[in-house]
């Protein structure tokens, strides 16, 4: 059996595929669950294969099959990365689409006197422009260039997401003083008609 000490650049990717998985696969398995309370079951089919190469690589009787087992794995990390892109710029929309959703009466043009309302529109049309460009890349070119336009797409819908973030305290108390003028109107429109029935009732 090869040893990887004799292999140092082969023993270098081995640690680089390592720490993909902990730094960055991982991480993001984690906001995915957070946002959906579910783990993709295309996700997992990566990850089971990252480790069988890996263990298939340290097993190996020969330097070639060692590589091979080594790029395999390393192809699924880049799967692994792929779906985990995908699946939270789909993730991410519809966190701003609820968001949008909970505040569509609040009048959020008030947060940084329209400049809020202004950078999540067009951060979300940039981000949904990319998307767009990552799957009709995905249709057609190739792997490598989809991944790094998926990737660029799920991080212009993490900015959105991060605006969101920023100025959901904000929006929950326009929120709050939307809700009380609602009930002062209404109180006040009872009390203008309870007005008109009395004054009707007095005639009588």
């Amino acid at each position: 059996m090869p040893s990887l000490k004799s292999n140092k650049a082969l023993e270098s990717r081995i640690k680089e595929i390592y720490r993909l998985y902990i730094e960055t696969v991982c991480p993001l398995v984690v906001q995915l669950e957070l946002y959906d309370g579910s783990f993709p079951v295309e996700i997992l089919i990566e990850i089971r294969g990252i480790l069988d190469h890996l263990a298939k690589s340290a097993l190996s009787d020969s330097a070639d099959e060692m590589e091979r087992n080594v790029s395999k794995a390393e192809s699924h990390v880049k799967m692994a990365l792929l779906d985990c892109f995908k699946y939270l710029c789909v993730s991410l929309d519809d966190r701003y689409r609820q968001f949008e959703a909970r505040y569509a009466r609040a009048g959020l043009s008030a947060i940084e006197d329209g400049e809020f309302m202004r950078k999540v529109s067009e951060g979300r049309k940039d981000a949904a422009k990319k998307l767009l460009d990552a799957r009709a890349t995905d249709l057609g070119i190739g792997r490598g260039e989809a991944y790094e336009k998926y990737e660029a797409a799920f991080h212009a819908y993490s900015d959105v997401d991060d605006l969101l973030e920023d100025a959901s305290g904000k929006a929950e108390k326009i929120k709050k003083r939307s809700r009380f003028n609602d009930w002062l109107v209404w109180i006040s429109l009872g009390i203008g008609i309870a007005g008109v029935l009395v004054g009707v009732w007095g005639a009588f």
